[in-house]
């Protein structure tokens, strides 16, 4: 084998002593190119330590002294993300809390590091209540996060976590939390979205007390292709948000327990399409217990409404409405309890004729209430007119809001109910008002008047929030109702009286309490009909009234839509009956004497 040295022709150069002509010598030239070369090398090295110093001095200034000017060139812009702050809590009477805000697990994923999107879909499938396929359609999207279940339960955290799924990410997310159940009095507490947006109730009209101030964090973020990127050690501000003020409601929790199991039972039982009721503070008008039931026209299913029916569904109040029309009249002087009015087999008023069970017979204005007369109403009302029926009725709380500003509505929804201005009154209206036909009104005013006879003659508007307390524990009450004077003391005296007639020997026998005395008035409204003038077959009952009667201590009120058992009586009386029998020994009230 052959080795290839080079060229053999080719030789090493000799070196010479001849000068060349310029009179240098040949052996001097190659020992001054060693020395150029030395220097050329010197220099370089010299050229490059000086450029690796610029290099090092203009990092230097980039990164420490110019950093922020030229961070912001380098990644083109600062993000600002905003930190949302806790949303407030609601809390009952005594600070217990009803509705809080709380973190909790959202399962989410990468489907861009999904290595098999089915086989991944099944397994997810049992833990997060979803079929194969809708999870197989969300891991296969091309986006570098998807959410597949928000706000799980703990366990299901723990089950997804175990099934070690590279691509499936949890985070933690803040919640609307419901200590006592869902169910548990959202009717007013109302409802939020996933994203805590309030929807109704009390989260939305006092949303601006419970939401939290916002926080703020200013970041570096480097752009790429794919997406904004966090820089590490890129903050430049940071704000902790702050969580907002709590809301402390009227609300004694137990009593809005007891008061939800005993109407749910009762709208079962008695087939109605809802029913309410409303548990007021005799004293201070605020509300203890607002409940309203719901039955699910297709399920069937009977269930504590989203909203609430006590201040948003209006119904004609039937001979509940014959209290307001008596103590009108009574306040006045028109009439007095013991006056004796003669009860015709007919009535001729305007263009109708009326009738009434009671007919041929002599009643007292308070028998006129007890046993519920309309012919001996609408004659004690002829004594009053239109303009000052109008006056009472209004001054009771009806055709306005219950929080008494015509424009600012309790809740959301709020219905003002019904009631014609006097001028427009013809025909038959006045006699139809005085006994409960003519007008519309909500469980809550009728809750609100009623309270006027049980506390002293005096309107106050109810109350659904005592007031706020503030992330530093600053407790501020809100204003509360200046009331207005409706009755006189005599009268209030002498229609609480008359009311406990009622329960004691009138319509309403069934809604008396044992060891208490028991005020109030029985009404079946019989229910206009929707597609002409007239009425239908369909009843809507309620029972009104306090106790105990010398002293009230809760004033409260039932209605059930069309029970198929009308008679307020027999349908409802026992409803109010069973509610203050257990709010009475919840709140501790002794018997009566």
């Amino acid at each position: 084998m052959k080795v290839f040295l080079g060229n053999p022709e080719l030789k090493a150069p000799q070196a010479q002593s001849a000068t060349s002509s310029n009179g240098s010598s040949f052996l001097s030239q190659p020992l001054g190119r060693i020395g150029y070369r030395s220097r050329r090398v010197g220099s370089l090295i010299f050229l490059s330590s000086g450029l690796l110093l610029l290099i090092a001095t203009r990092l230097f200034w980039v990164q420490v002294v110019d950093r922020e000017e030229h961070l912001s060139e380098i990644y083109r812009r600062k993000a600002e993300i905003s930190i949302q702050g806790p949303t407030g809590r609601i809390l009952d009477r005594d600070g217990s809390f009803m509705a809080v805000t709380d973190v909790r697990p959202t399962i989410g994923a990468n489907p861009r590091l999904i290595a098999s999107p089915w086989a991944a879909a099944r397994a997810l499938s049992p833990d997060l209540a979803m079929s194969d396929d809708t999870l197989y359609g969300l891991l296969t999207k091309d986006r570098a996060y998807v959410y597949l279940k928000r706000q799980v339960t703990p366990e299901v955290e723990e089950a997804v976590r175990s099934l070690e799924i590279p691509g499936i990410e949890i985070r933690q997310e803040t919640a609307r939390l419901y200590p006592n159940g869902k169910e548990f009095a959202r009717n007013f507490i109302g409802q939020v979205n996933i994203d805590e947006e309030p929807l109704n109730g009390i989260e939305a009209q006092h949303a601006q007390t419970l939401a939290g101030k916002a926080g703020l964090r200013q970041d570096y973020v480097a752009n790429t292709t794919a997406r904004s990127m966090r820089l590490p050690g890129g903050d430049l501000n940071y704000q902790a948000p702050e969580p907002g003020s709590d809301l402390v409601t009227t609300i004694h929790a137990p009593t809005q327990y007891l008061a939800e199991g005993i109407l749910k039972q009762a709208v079962e039982e008695s087939g109605a399409k809802w029913g309410t009721a409303v548990v007021l503070d005799a004293e201070s008008a605020e509300v203890l217990a607002l409940v309203d039931i719901d039955r699910g026209a297709e399920s069937n299913k009977v269930r504590v409404a989203a909203t609430s029916g006590a201040y948003g569904k209006t119904f004609e109040p039937g001979s509940v409405s014959k209290t307001f029309t008596i103590a009108a009249a009574m306040e006045l002087g028109e009439v007095s309890s013991e006056e004796i009015f003669e009860i015709p087999s007919s009535y001729q008023y305007a263009d109708k004729k009326y009738s009434d069970p009671y007919s041929g017979q002599e009643l007292a204005v308070a028998e006129v209430l007890a046993k519920s007369s309309n012919v001996g109403t609408i004659q004690i009302a002829e004594r009053l007119g239109a303009d000052q029926m109008y006056h009472y009725l209004k001054a009771f709380g009806f055709g306005k809001y219950s929080s008494g500003n015509d424009d600012i509505p309790s809740l959301p929804h709020e219905s003002r109910g019904r009631l014609k201005l006097p001028q427009d009154w013809e025909g038959t209206d006045l006699a139809n008002i005085s006994f409960g036909q003519g007008l519309s009104v909500t469980a809550i005013q009728v809750a609100a008047a009623y309270n006027v006879i049980a506390n002293d003659g005096q309107y106050l508007a109810p109350s659904l929030v005592r007031g706020t307390l503030s992330p530093t524990g600053a407790y501020r009450p809100f204003a509360k109702s200046s009331g207005q004077k409706v009755l006189s003391a005599t009268t209030t005296k002498q229609m609480r009286e008359m009311l406990e007639g009622v329960v004691i020997h009138g319509t309403g026998t069934r809604a008396a309490v044992e060891g208490y005395t028991v005020a109030g008035k029985t009404g079946t409204a019989q229910k206009p009909m929707i597609d002409r003038r007239g009425y239908g077959d369909e009843y809507t009952s309620i029972f009104a009234g306090f106790v105990p009667v010398a002293e009230p201590k809760i004033t409260i009120v039932v209605v059930l839509d069309e029970p198929e058992e009308h008679s307020a009586g027999r349908a409802v009386a026992p409803v109010f009956s069973a509610i203050a029998a257990e709010v009475l020994s919840a709140i501790g009230v002794p018997e009566s004497e």
